[in-house]
């Protein structure tokens, strides 16, 4: 067995344990069957996109920051605001990340049409992240929004403010995951096109 189709078996069963054990959002599932279907490409992760609490003096401190809560629906303002009550940290950032998936392709040609496929769905800032054996590709949804919600122990928004911010907050998060929808018609396309091609 080729070390592609080597990864793509390991891949599979654990995506396959991942399903029986409820770890995969149900938003992502039916495009993460189209694109295992293809013998040109294989899922290693995914997330539909998601409204993350953290307790992180600045964004983007990975190994810094502590998860409070995290949502892959939108959110209501009053499970905000509870969670916010029963919270102690400091400083507190509201994160709406949208869709992202790393996909294994077989050849640099099955890329490029995965890629061509992702762009015209919206999902502009997708790219090869490496080549080996495999050249994989990470989609991802432009989609995005960071906020403080409080700052040295002081709520930054309150009341009809944070409300509404909540409100637009959902709306991006619906707007990132309307793509998957969108991805999944271009993959279709792409793929009864002829897998010759790639």
């Amino acid at each position: 067995m080729d070390p592609f189709e080597a990864g793509r078996v390991r891949a599979l069963e654990s995506l396959m344990r991942d399903l029986e054990a409820g770890r995969v959002d149900p938003d992502v599932i039916p495009l993460l069957s189209l694109l295992n279907s293809s013998p040109s490409y294989y899922t290693t992760s995914s997330c539909s996109g998601r409204i993350q609490l953290a307790a992180t003096r600045l964004p983007g401190e990975k190994f810094r920051m502590v998860v409070i809560a995290k949502w892959h629906r939108p959110l209501r303002p009053r499970e905000l605001r509870e969670v916010l009550a029963a919270s102690r940290h400091p400083d507190l950032w509201l994160a709406v990340q949208g869709p992202i998936l790393h996909v294994a392709c077989k050849s640099p040609e099955a890329a490029l049409a995965l890629l061509d496929a992702a762009r015209r769905a919206g999902l502009k800032h997708s790219g090869i992240q490496g080549l080996s054996e495999r050249v994989m590709v990470e989609l991802l949804s432009p989609d995005r929004v960071e906020a403080p919600l409080r700052l040295g122990g002081v709520d930054v928004m309150r009341g009809r403010v944070l409300d509404e911010f909540v409100e637009r907050a959902n709306e991006v998060l619906l707007r990132a995951k309307s793509r998957l929808n969108r991805l999944a018609s271009e993959l279709r396309k792409m793929l009864e096109g002829g897998e010759e091609r790639i």
